[in-house]
């Protein structure tokens, strides 16, 4: 009898666990790529949603800022109001929010000051405003100003 041995060809265990192990290493290094993505995706989210919020708040304070001729700044309510003879909108000024009749903007502001003809004040009409925000550099700030009526000076 004559026994015939044939090879079957496969591959050893010693060369599949080389495998596995190279996998589990190419797979481990994606996931931890895919959490730092992940990551600064949701901060540059959070930072693109802040900078909306000041834009917004921006927006709005320039078109009520040209809308009425009277803007008033009184610190004892944290009140700007800003009014004609027909109307007025009032911007409530909070530690952690600003809100006025229409909106509310979740932002922290770490200094505001309140201009008139050129010359800070702290009570009273003002025709100017800049507002510096937390979380943020010097540069992203907001100046909104409007152009006095004439008569307010008879």
């Amino acid at each position: 009898m004559n026994k015939i041995t044939h090879k079957i060809k496969a591959f050893t265990l010693t060369e599949m666990m080389v495998v596995i192990v190279i996998s589990a290493i190419v797979v481990g290094l994606a996931f931890t790529v895919l959490g730092i993505v992940q990551n600064n995706m949701r901060s540059i989210e959070n930072n693109y949603d802040y900078q909306s919020k000041i834009q917004s708040l921006e927006v709005a304070l320039t078109i009520d800022f040209n809308r009425y001729p009277v803007a008033q700044w009184n610190p004892k309510d944290n009140t700007l109001i800003l009014s004609s003879p027909i109307q007025k909108r009032m911007y409530t000024f909070s530690s952690d929010s600003i809100t006025n009749d229409i909106d509310s903007f979740t932002l922290k502001t770490k200094k505001i000051s309140y201009y008139f003809e050129g010359e800070e004040v702290s009570a009273g009409n003002i025709d100017a405003i800049k507002l510096t925000f937390n979380n943020t550099t010097d540069l992203h700030r907001i100046f909104v100003y409007k152009h006095n009526d004439p008569t307010i000076h008879f």
